[in-house]
């Protein structure tokens, strides 16, 4: 080549000083890695859609206001109904609870709920497994509970009672594959345990979208680990076959290396995640980056076949003046590929796969325009005399095979163009038929292969139970109480109903099913009173007398704080987007339809939703991309060889292969799903690379003999038959190495990448064969005038550096003081806290003010009447505020002696009638507050049978010299009956009144605090007038505020009796 060229005098410029072109990439690259640790990774379904999107807005909506989101979920696969096998559910569901990462008050199994029937007229509240059952007779009992109570028959447990669930709910889904990881080995051992005390063979299985999310970034990790090494290793293999020496292939590694490194390195620096599909992004950048390895150094080494050449530095300066075009060509059509991926795809993953994958492409490039071509210089490497020799053989029987094979094709497919042309407008037509049949499908499960106990799991729970893909309503009304409407109900009921008209709706779920459990419940058990209240002030007060027995938090799953909101759950059989769509399609025309009214509207959310309108968008991205990709390429192939034409041929043989892969999916019923999807943008990405070189090859041999003065024109088919022992050995190598690459993913065990290697090899394969038999063909054909070449244009190369650095250090101190001790005793203390004057009797009024974590309040106001006789403490409650439950009473009789039971009432002024409900436990929570039965019963005092007492000292409290104490209470059953493992209390010297109380739940966590807000001294007696506890495990807080406190005036004894409650 002629050294006076402008590419020549811009080569010959920037390798002055070939060390410094070393150095600076080596220094980008290893700032770019130091990056690689902070790499984040993002397997949630929903990282598919825009953080804007209304079906993920309203999902974080229903994980904020009702507590629901991806749930891990537990398989017990067992003979359910046997006192052990409940044991064990119990014992399993407890140290799930404890788990950090676990929402301990959003774990649901046997062990959590609550079974709700009549007995005479009263509504019982009652554990399913309280206490536990210790005999066949006591679990079945538990079986026809279960049974009768159609809400969780076919939810926690299966209806033919062989598959128990324990569904918990996390608090970060970020770190999911930890808890995964935590429940499976859980489980695993449990079970081991329990089978090897029993002798019995029951499984455990964990299953739902939180342990899919959790699992699926180690699994995608294994599989990769193994898959990338031997796709370097194979094309390391295959580069030191082609050019038969050792260095070659060291050459390639150290591309392949600064390529990948560099482009993950730069992406975790921009804070971009490491989503699913990113895992194909090292593969497809192995490719590229040994692609443009292979074609600079086969030129580098053909120029050595002369011997008069020296090996000096000139000789790389003549490779790169040569190759810079075509690399720069291929490199610029792949980046304009994925930039298709980039400008048409909205998903996040989808948009930085080809964001960073066309970022990888111009770092291969540069790298190859800087780094190697300086490596070279500096290291001279010599061409093996088996490559020299074959590549200056004329005798085809003594080339190696790879050069025969690709000549055989070449003079092949021109001695037959006609036919090659006609079956590739074959291939083109039955193709663009055959393609619009493609189904988009895809269900997260099939990521795994069909042996990964967690796909076995999920199928369990599908073909058991209710199953573990959900779909939630936000159903709103108009104003507070709105559910309290009937006409509101109706509504939900029936939109229920509707769903459960479709066989893969396996269940519809909201507080209506409460309200007609209730009713019948109410009704003694009837079942044909399994319907909904008729009336607004009966539904008010259904929930009031639930939350005699039940606790504030029974429904934060169901409706919101202030019974505006409610969340309609469906769950169904599959997560197929393509059994789902229609079901979803069809929800939405009915909400729209049938639903929404100017009183109430309803939004559909959940997964199984989130993942409908992904899966969507995946097809319409899909085509939309591809669109944009083939634009991209034709412009740019089309600018570059400065003929439309040009870039018309350049696509012929890439869309030929898409056509072709398309036909072979319909043909297979292979659907379009996550793996697939990706294919077509990174199919033309790489397939483009062969019709460019084709092309500008060809070019190249016509413009070289023209450029011969006096040498007789020679064939058409002698002139391109020379495109096949350079460039065309080069292809193949090409396309070998980028085959085997992909064909890497064939063998993982992650389904989609399988899928979408499978795809990628098919159109690599198709695109390299037309490249080299269709296209070669058109242009003997149709002799396009673009051939006969054009004025070479210079295109430099820039390149961009850029290192960030990070570093953070912080550290925190803590210190505690000890109390100085106090002379008293503590026996002395609790005694004179006991024996604090509390009145004989009382008439005050209460304002009772309930707030949940997301801080909407109910406020009720009440008066409170209480008379204490010998033996036992009566006390009448009644409602005077919200309209809806006024008139509402309580009555209780506390009786001193433990063996005696306490009896309770709640009169309903809707039915007028007074219903017996169960006595509380002491640890049950008061009308849905967070004092349980036993604080209001003691009134700021504690029983002295329950504890042991400890005096931690005496410390400052608020400016009050206070005593700390400590109770534990005396044995494990009072603990369970107390709900308390310890509680620590501050009392005033002064009036022995407790200030500040702490508790500690069963498992030591801590639970809540009560403190005394406002203290006064009235008619001789200490009264406490504000109190507020903070539940630190639900997020409620409760205020009681006692105004009107009376001691003088006496309370009669008639208003106590359950007879007097309808006569007020």
């Amino acid at each position: 080549m002629k050294n006076d060229t402008a590419s020549w005098r811009f080569f010959s410029n920037l390798f002055k000083k070939p060390i410094a072109l070393v150095i600076i990439p080596l220094i980008f690259f290893i700032g770019a890695a130091s990056f690689l640790p902070t790499i984040v990774k993002d397997t949630r379904g929903d990282a598919f859609l825009s953080p804007d999107n209304p079906a993920l807005l309203y999902r974080e909506r229903v994980r904020d206001q009702f507590g629901l989101n991806d749930p891990v979920v537990v398989a017990i696969k067992a003979d359910i109904y046997t006192p052990e096998v409940l044991q064990l559910i119990a014992s399993l569901t407890n140290t799930i609870e404890g788990l950090e990462n676990v929402k301990e008050d959003k774990v649901f199994s046997l062990a959590t709920e609550k079974n709700m029937f009549g007995d005479d007229g009263s509504l019982i509240v009652e554990d399913f497994l309280d206490p536990l059952p210790s005999t066949l007779s006591e679990a079945l009992l538990v079986k026809k509970a279960i049974q009768n109570f159609p809400l969780y028959n076919g939810s926690i447990v299966s209806k033919d009672g062989d598959v128990a669930l324990i569904v918990a709910e996390l608090w970060n889904q970020d770190i999911s594959n930890v808890t995964y990881k935590q429940v499976n080995d859980l489980a695993a051992a449990e079970i081991v345990r329990f089978n090897e005390e029993h002798g019995t063979g029951i499984e455990s299985y964990v299953a739902g979208e939180g342990a899919i999310a959790g699992y699926l970034g180690e699994y995608i990790d294994n599989d990769m680990k193994i898959l990338n090494p031997i796709a370097g290793l194979i094309i390391f293999t295959i580069v030191v076959i082609c050019f038969s020496a050792f260095s070659s292939g060291l050459l390639a590694l150290m591309m392949i290396a600064t390529t990948v490194l560099s482009t993950i390195g730069i992406m975790a620096a921009s804070g971009v995640s490491f989503y699913v599909i990113t895992n194909a992004l090292p593969v497809i950048l192995i490719g590229i980056a040994v692609a443009d390895t292979i074609h600079i150094l086969g030129h580098y080494f053909e120029l050595q076949a002369d011997p008069k050449r020296e090996m000096n530095r000139d000789l790389v300066i003549e490779t790169m003046a040569e190759m810079w075009r075509p690399v720069a060509l291929t490199s610029l059509t792949t980046i304009a590929g994925f930039a298709g991926l980039y400008l048409a795809s909205d998903m996040p993953p989808f948009k930085f796969f080809g964001l960073f994958a066309a970022v990888g492409v111009a770092l291969a490039w540069v790298y190859s325009m800087t780094l190697l071509p300086a490596v070279l210089i500096l290291t001279k490497p010599k061409a093996s005399k088996r490559y020299l020799l074959n590549y200056l053989n004329n005798d085809d029987k003594k080339r190696d095979i790879f050069s025969r094979f690709i000549q055989k094709l070449g003079t092949l497919s021109l001695k037959y163009s006609k036919s090659v042309v006609v079956l590739g407008s074959l291939i083109i037509v039955i193709g663009a038929v055959t393609g619009s049949n493609i189904v988009i499908d895809e269900d997260r499960i099939d990521t795994f292969n069909k042996k990964e106990q967690i796909y076995k799991a999920d199928k369990l729970i599908n073909g058991h139970t209710n199953g573990a893909n959900n779909l939630d309503i936000i159903v709103e009304t108009n104003e507070k109480e709105g559910l309290f409407s009937p006409e509101a109900l109706v509504k939900v009921e029936a939109l229920q109903n509707y769903a459960l008209t479709f066989d893969d709706v396996t269940s519809a779920t909201s507080i209506v099913d409460y309200l007609k459990q209730m009713n019948m419940s109410l009704n003694n058990s009837d079942p044909s009173a399994y319907v909904l209240p008729g009336d607004r002030k009966s539904i008010a007060q259904y929930f009031l007398i639930y939350s005699a027995s039940g606790e504030s938090t029974d429904f934060d799953e169901e409706v919101d704080y202030d019974y505006k909101v409610a969340n309609v759950r469906l769950t169904f059989k599959t997560g197929s987007y393509h059994r789902n769509k229609e079901i979803v399609e069809s929800l939405q025309t009915y909400i729209g339809r049938e639903f929404n009214d100017e009183n109430i509207s309803a939004t559909m959310t959940g997964r199984v939703t989130v993942d409908y309108f992904w899966i969507r968008d995946l097809g319409d991205g899909h085509f939309f991309s591809l669109s944009i990709a083939l634009i991209l390429v034709l412009l740019v192939s089309a600018l570059m060889f400065r003929s439309m034409l040009a870039g018309i041929f350049t696509l012929i043989p890439v869309c030929t292969a898409l056509l072709f892969v398309y036909a072979t999916m319909a043909i297979l019923k292979i659907p379009l799903g996550i793996g697939a999807s990706m294919f077509a943008s990174i199919a033309i990405g790489l397939g483009v690379d062969f019709s460019i070189h084709t092309i500008d090859r060809i070019r190249e041999l016509f413009r070289k003999e023209k450029s011969i003065e006096g040498q007789p024109e020679q064939n058409i088919d002698t002139l391109i038959a020379k495109l096949y022992p350079s460039t065309g050995r080069a292809l193949l190598f090409n396309f070998i190495a980028l085959a085997c690459g992909f064909g890497v993913l064939i063998a993982s065990s992650v389904v989609p990448l399988n899928e979408f290697g499978s795809i990628v090899v098919v159109a690599v394969v198709g695109s390299f064969l037309c490249s080299m038999t269709l296209l070669p063909a058109l242009i003997k054909l149709t002799k396009p005038a673009f051939i006969h070449g054009a004025k070479e244009s210079l295109v430099i190369p820039v390149s961009s550096t850029a290192v960030l650095l990070i570093v953070a250090g912080t550290l925190g101190l803590a210190s505690k003081s000890d109390a100085s001790e106090s002379p008293m005793k503590v026996e002395d203390i609790v005694t004179k806290i006991v024996q604090v004057d509390e009145g004989d009797h009382v008439t005050r009024s209460l304002k009772m003010r309930l707030i949940n974590k997301q801080g909407k309040e109910r406020i009720s106001e009440t008066t409170i009447y209480r008379r204490t006789l010998d033996d036992e403490k009566r006390t009448l409650v009644v409602y005077n505020r919200p309209t809806n439950v006024k008139d509402t009473a309580f009555l209780t009789y506390d009786y001193q002696s433990p063996e005696h039971e306490d009896d309770q009432w709640l009169y309903l002024p809707a039915t007028k009638k007074s219903r017996r409900i169960s006595a509380s436990n002491r640890g049950d929570y008061f009308l849905g507050t967070d004092f349980t039965y036993e604080d209001i019963k003691n009134e700021g005092k504690m029983e002295l049978s329950d504890y042991n007492f400890t005096l931690l000292g005496s410390v400052q409290y608020e400016g009050q010299d206070v005593f700390q104490v400590r109770a534990i209470p005396k044995s494990e059953k009072i603990a369970q009956e107390l709900g308390y493992s310890r509680n620590e209390f501050l009392v005033d010297k002064s009036n022995w009144i407790i200030v500040k109380n702490d508790y500690w739940d069963i498992k030591d966590k801590p639970l809540k605090t009560i403190y005394l807000k406002d203290l006064e001294k009235i008619q001789g007696i200490w009264s406490r007038k504000k109190l507020v506890v903070i539940n630190y495990k639900t997020g409620h807080t409760t205020e009681f505020d006692f105004s009107d406190i009376n001691y003088d005036t006496e309370v009669p004894e008639s208003i106590f009796d359950v007879r007097a409650l309808s006569r007020r």
